[in-house]
């Protein structure tokens, strides 16, 4: 429990920097990495760290939290349930904690009927304890103020001055999901124009369904691909990645880079009531409000410039895993990209970047970024256990 109550702490301190008065009283104060990371407690006594996930229902617990943590017996009975997600490999048998988990999130308690047991530190790291989704936090108004970083739960009706200079999207929420009409221009002759699904839970710009991705006609269009072992709760994902000449809900953004998914199965395949996913790169320039009672979303520009135009400098994905491991996992690699070419494989254990230990790298220092540029020497743990060192010449973005 000594690194939950560290995280704990984190979060206390961060906030002291930022201002404690910009947090409103009932708030929940969020680290935004991506996505919306957020303390709670379960059971009255247990602390854990959450992202909210729109794309998710109610609260899911990672596997290897439990594991760390000696918590896997800690809520009850366990029993087994079929859940998908945006992998290739349909949905997964799973375990599940059958008996109810309480939440407590700031002023706002909840109670989860049943709690899926995921491998969500595959996908996002070591700092994700589980997420939670809009069964319990979208049960009224919710106000995600990206500017001071918070959410809050509204009453109704609100006051006169809070939706001041503040845009209504064209809205509909379904099936405990919300999706909103956009337009996204990849060139002159390719163009998108409909329901987007906005997720939280994705931490990219855009990401089109196979379905979406196969009516236009890129062929010729410059392109990167990538391929994770882990790209959503059904599995390793393939995609491309390319840029948009401009994407618009309310303003138009320019030079976007999207990916378009080749998966087969899941969430961004075929058959879907969606063209593609909203992720927070797009999210994390507005402040939000969400009515569910009236299908509304209300969104500001905020000051926050994003990273949406920016791809991958190393051309590789990786996630802290000094949890379990002795490094980052390389989860993921752009086909011909820098790290490819040198040698390091999906799977590969960063031990060192430059000959620093990346377990001296703190969550505050990755999400600044690290700034790599030039030669840069990775210190890499292979399958078979032995150490390789490879340098790069970090310079070019993939796309």
């Amino acid at each position: 429990m000594k690194r939950n109550l560290y995280f704990v702490s984190l979060f206390l301190f961060f906030f002291s920097l930022k201002g404690i008065a910009a947090i409103p009283e009932g708030a929940i104060p969020f680290i935004f990495d991506r996505h919306l990371y957020f303390q709670c407690t379960l059971n009255d006594t247990i602390p854990v760290t959450l992202i909210y996930d729109t794309g998710a229902d109610f609260l899911y617990l990672d596997q290897d939290y439990l594991k760390v943590n000696n918590l896997q017996n800690a809520f009850g009975r366990k029993g087994r349930a079929k859940i998908g997600g945006a992998g290739n490999s349909g949905p997964q048998s799973v375990e599940i904690f059958i008996e109810p988990v309480k939440i407590h999130c700031g002023d706002m308690e909840y109670q989860n009927k049943i709690t899926p047991i995921i491998k969500l530190r595959d996908i996002l790291g070591r700092h994700t304890d589980g997420l939670l989704g809009n069964t319990h936090l979208l049960t009224s108004p919710l106000e995600i103020n990206f500017s001071e970083g918070y959410i809050k739960q509204l009453k109704k009706p609100f006051k006169d001055d809070l939706l001041d200079n503040y845009i209504k999207l064209d809205a509909r929420f379904e099936k405990n999901r919300i999706d909103v009409k956009a337009k996204l221009q990849i060139d002159e002759k390719n163009t998108l124009e409909g329901w987007f699904r906005m997720d939280l839970g994705c931490g990219s710009s855009i990401s089109l369904t196979n379905e979406a991705a196969s009516s236009l006609n890129i062929d010729d269009i410059p392109k990167a691909y990538f391929r994770t072992q882990a790209g959503g709760i059904g599995g390793g994902s393939d995609q491309f990645i390319i840029r948009a000449a401009q994407f618009c809900m309310t303003d138009t953004l320019k030079d976007i880079v999207i990916d378009y998914s080749v998966n087969e199965k899941g969430a961004l395949s075929f058959g879907k009531p969606y063209l593609g996913l909203i992720g927070n790169e797009i999210w994390s320039l507005y402040d939000i409000v969400l009515d569910p009672e009236n299908s509304s979303v209300w969104v500001k520009r905020n000051k926050n410039k994003g990273v949406y135009m920016q791809s991958s400098v190393t051309h590789m994905a990786t996630f802290d895993r000094t949890d379990i491991y002795e490094g980052w996992i390389v989860n993921g690699l752009y086909k011909g990209g820098i790290a490819e070419k040198a040698g390091i494989e999906i799977g590969d254990i960063i031990i060192a970047i430059n000959n620093r230990p990346v377990k001296e790298i703190t969550w505050e220092e990755q999400r600044k970024g690290l700034n790599l540029n030039g030669e840069v020497e990775y210190t890499v743990k292979k399958a078979d256990g032995k150490i390789v060192c490879y340098t790069l010449h970090v310079d070019k973005q993939i796309i």
